[in-house]
């Protein structure tokens, strides 16, 4: 009897990791035709579930055949919140959902990633990865008399002017050199980029331009 409940429970830790380990479709997140949806490995259900012990991957998949066709690591702090992590993903797709700009949020920090379509729409092969240009430098050098960054930097998805051009908007605080006893050193460097990505892996910026406040 004894060896019997063991059996049983043991069977019974093994399906509930088995169900806890399905993949969960983000909402709201499918290309315009459908064609293609993201998910996420596991995720809580929901807020009143334990913390996930180790982050979810996530995936973009064909809904014709069900096949994935890239998986990458989730890009925020699963524990930033209780929320279920489905929840701070934004998939911001191109017209013809040739690409996606995937928006991540956190408590103090966003981030973005993109993924280009290989292959075609009717036979896709894959999603690549868009080598996102190194912002850092290029706003360290608009900033006349720059002293340093704050922390929280932000990446966030503004638009796309084109099938394969991105825009969008990275910085945070910084801090400039003063010359004067009155003078703030306060700056809000945030710019807005835009890049053409035909090429993932050499994306060009085509514009840099200050992000003013309303």
């Amino acid at each position: 009897m004894k060896a019997l409940f063991i059996t049983a429970l043991h069977l019974f830790v093994a399906f509930a990791c088995l169900t806890a380990a399905e993949p969960v479709v983000v909402p709201n997140a499918a290309s315009p035709d459908g064609r293609f949806v993201i998910r996420l490995t596991h995720d809580r259900a929901k807020e009143t579930d334990p913390l996930l012990e180790d982050s979810p991957n996530v995936q973009i998949v064909a809904s014709a055949g069900n096949r994935v066709l890239v998986t990458f690591p989730y890009a925020a702090d699963p524990e930033s919140d209780p929320q279920p992590l489905r929840t701070h993903i934004r998939a911001h797709w191109n017209a013809d959902g040739s690409a996606v700009a995937l928006s991540f949020s956190e408590r103090f920090y966003t981030h973005l990633l993109v993924y280009r379509l290989q292959g075609t729409l009717e036979m896709p092969e894959a999603f690549a990865a868009v080598t996102l240009p190194d912002t850092v430098p290029v706003i360290e050098a608009m900033i006349p008399r720059f002293k340093g960054f704050r922390s929280r930097w932000h990446l966030n998805f503004q638009g796309w002017p084109g099938r394969s051009t991105l825009q969008f908007s990275a910085g945070t605080g910084a801090l400039i050199k003063t010359l004067a006893v009155d003078e703030d050193p306060n700056f809000m460097a945030v710019y807005s980029f835009t890049v053409d990505i035909s090429d993932p892996r050499t994306p060009v910026i085509k514009r840099v331009e200050l992000v003013t406040e309303d």
